[in-house]
């Protein structure tokens, strides 16, 4: 299969260029990251947006939850299986499902109206202990 893929480099770039400044996110997304970063600065670009991490969210969010590992996470919050762990794809729907149940989470629990990927940037480093004192100064928003 990759005798005729096209090079790293291409693809990179062809990625960067259809991400553009979208905000990115990812489940452990420091991995991701890394990975990222490194293939950015083979074709000297570098990103342009911070990741969210649902990881670190879900820490925050779901101290409860046995362990926060995503197909755990995904079960304790009764969402759908969308695959086999460790696939692209079926990481990445489970990771945007996860991060809608903790969007809907921050709405209903701590009555959040306007979430943005900035907001979670910030929260997924707030100690879990302080998240709910963090979050009044956005309530109403």
């Amino acid at each position: 299969m990759l005798r005729t893929a096209p090079s790293a480099e291409t693809v990179m770039n062809e990625v960067n260029e259809f991400v553009g400044c979208t905000p990115l996110l990812a489940h452990n997304a420091a991995f991701d990251q890394k990975f990222w970063d490194f293939e950015l600065g083979r074709i000297k670009r570098t990103r342009l947006q911070n990741f969210a991490c649902s990881l670190l969210l879900a820490r925050r969010l779901m101290p409860t939850a046995p362990n926060h590992k995503l197909g755990t996470l995904t079960t304790f919050a009764n969402l759908p299986h969308t695959g086999k762990a460790h696939r692209a794809m079926a990481d990445a729907e489970m990771a945007a499902n996860l991060t809608a149940h903790l969007a809907e989470e921050l709405r209903q629990k701590h009555g959040l109206r306007e979430l943005s990927h900035d907001l979670l940037c910030k929260l997924q480093k707030v100690p879990a202990a302080k998240v709910g004192e963090h979050l009044k100064r956005y309530r109403g928003f």
